[in-house]
């Protein structure tokens, strides 16, 4: 078993989203401007393109993300685009509770504030899990599907 494979989905968001069989070379075309921040690398193949944030701007849609790779794979529905996202953030607001609740459990006198701050992070890594995967979602399915197309939101799965 991959010990590494098993626990990364704490700071990983992978997903994918429908090309409406588009060509990679359309793919990652329509996904440049996402990538157009300072402090944004890109390498990118034919069908893969993997790109590195360096202390990325507060208004960049996917700023929580470091690192992700993007691929395009064949599927018997036609092309899709699965991203793989990396978070430290993520990671941290995973790992926070556990201090918290130890202090909370050693230092009496702390106990209120330590189990407040534990729930606060867990809080903060549940809403984040689940804002953070939407939202890059949401980004690519925009991007991908054009103009006058339905977001893939809400478009019929």
């Amino acid at each position: 078993m991959n010990w590494n494979r098993a626990i990364d989905w704490i700071w990983h968001v992978r997903g994918s989203v429908p090309l409406a069989h588009r060509s990679a070379q359309a793919a990652f075309e329509a996904l440049a401007p996402v990538f157009e921040e300072r402090g944004t690398t890109l390498d990118h193949g034919t069908d893969t393109l993997v790109f590195h944030k360096d202390n990325p701007d507060a208004q960049d849609r996917l700023a929580s993300f470091e690192q992700g790779v993007l691929r395009i794979e064949d599927t018997p529905d036609g092309p899709v685009l699965r991203y793989d996202l990396t978070s430290h953030p993520l990671l941290w607001c995973f790992v926070a509770p556990a201090p918290f609740a130890a202090l909370a459990f050693a230092v009496q006198s702390l106990r209120i504030q330590g189990y407040s701050f534990a729930g606060i992070f867990a809080a903060l890594y549940l809403a984040g899990r689940w804002i953070e995967h939407r939202n890059a979602r949401r980004v690519f399915g925009e991007r991908l599907a054009g103009p006058g197309a339905i977001p893939a939101e809400t478009a019929p799965a």
